[in-house]
């Protein structure tokens, strides 16, 4: 039995420190109702990576995951230099996104955004600053969710 997986990409504008986590969510309709909840992967000393095209520019590349604390391969894969998770399991899968950006930019636009199978899926953060600004630094502290359907081809 061969299976395919949901491809994740995570776009990002200038980085100074922080860390992705992904958790999956495992509904059980069974009698009691339960939802099990499991860490799959914990990554820090996140990094920009410019070696894919399309995103290979310095407006527009891709977040490398630094130092592994945690990665369920039962659950999750990655690849691309770290810079591509594929989902293996069927399910709900909740990304939170804890990142220090730096060298901001006065009158600028910068945002993090999550690609499924190449395409947009959504935003975790936009960040717009005006042309005076106080700080060279943006915190984002962001979620979101995204499902994944893994086809599975029986032989």
């Amino acid at each position: 039995m061969g299976k395919g997986g949901t491809v994740l990409g995570l776009i990002g504008i200038i980085l100074g420190a922080g860390g992705i986590a992904f958790g999956f969510f495992n509904m059980n309709n069974q009698n009691n109702n339960l939802t099990q909840n499991i860490v799959v992967g914990i990554w820090d000393s996140l990094t920009d990576n410019l070696d894919f095209v399309p995103f290979n520019t310095q407006n527009f590349w891709l977040f490398e995951f630094g130092d592994n604390k945690l990665n369920n391969t039962d659950y999750i894969s990655v690849s691309n230099n770290n810079t591509r998770i594929t989902l293996l399991k069927t399910g709900w899968y909740q990304i939170h996104f804890n990142v220090l950006l730096s060298n901001i930019g006065a009158s600028e636009s910068y945002w993090t955004e999550i690609y499924k199978d190449g395409t947009y899926e959504f935003s975790l953060d936009r960040h717009q600053t005006s042309a005076i600004i106080d700080s060279s630094y943006h915190y984002i502290d962001s979620s979101g969710f995204i499902y994944s359907m893994v086809q599975r081809i029986l032989k």
